[in-house]
């Protein structure tokens, strides 16, 4: 069952729940008057933590994805992307202008 705390005693020990979640792995729910209204989630495993480090945002898809050809091929279709998408910039009707509002 999930630990739960509401949000006046969490700002109080807000410290010590944190390095809770962290030693335990386990979510901390913050309640208001009885119902759950955020939750505190330790890092996932393998995410880089302390001073200096930068966390990956990206550490949760590393090796889901399978390139089907050499990295050559790969920065030609995005390339070719960027060409089709700013030709579309150019080409689109111009933006409608506001209409003028009459006074009485």
């Amino acid at each position: 069952m999930e630990k739960s705390v509401s949000i006046v005693d969490a700002r109080r020990q807000l410290g010590r729940l944190t390095e809770e979640v962290r030693r335990t792995r386990q979510p901390v729910v913050l309640t208001r008057r009885g119902r759950a209204v955020a939750r505190i989630i330790p890092e996932p495993a393998g995410a880089a933590s302390g001073p200096g480090t930068a966390r990956d945002a990206f550490a949760g898809l590393r090796n889901t994805v399978e390139l089907n050809g050499d990295f050559a091929m790969l920065q030609g279709a995005v390339e070719e992307l960027r060409h089709e998408f700013a030709d579309g910039l150019q080409h689109r009707p111009p933006a409608r202008s506001a209409v003028p509002v009459r006074k009485r």
